[in-house]
């Protein structure tokens, strides 16, 4: 009897310590926001997430709502490659599969839990910012070839 009672307290112990430990580590939380996230399930993805966060995904359910009437949605998969936690805030870098280069995920302490903390111009910074700027750029030759071709 007694090692029938010490066997389920074992097992008990090793099944709450791996389950509580890894549901709040910043890897974790990441995991499942990411998961969430590109399955376009903004709802589940804004219970991982700061405020920023939830506003940045109440925006994007909106647009993704015009994707999927439009039938362009596609999965999207993805490998966490590294965590790195400094105090209350941590990074966790992931590799989306067909694009080159890892992703910041940032993540920070609040009320003892880790949330993600996306912004617009982390989000921005993420996907490539450098793209806008291209556009921009195109937009204002084209404009000044157009003025040139007016004079």
């Amino acid at each position: 009897m007694k090692i029938k009672i010490t066997s389920v307290l074992a097992i008990s112990v090793f099944i709450l310590f791996f389950s509580c430990g890894k549901g709040d580590s910043p890897r974790a939380v990441a995991d499942s926001f990411l998961k969430a996230f590109h399955e376009q399930d903004f709802e589940a993805a804004k219970k991982y997430g700061t405020e920023d966060t939830r506003k940045l995904m109440e925006t994007m359910a909106g647009f993704s709502k015009m994707v999927q009437d439009s039938g362009q949605t596609a999965e999207v998969k993805y490998e966490i490659i590294s965590e790195k936690i400094e105090g209350d805030n941590a990074v966790v870098m992931y590799k989306e599969e067909g694009k080159e280069g890892e992703i910041p995920l940032n993540l920070m302490r609040v009320d003892g839990k880790w949330k993600v903390n996306m912004t617009k111009e982390s989000l921005n910074g993420a996907e490539g910012s450098d793209k806008m700027d291209v556009g921009a750029t195109n937009t204002d030759s084209l404009a000044a070839g157009m003025n040139d071709a007016t004079k």
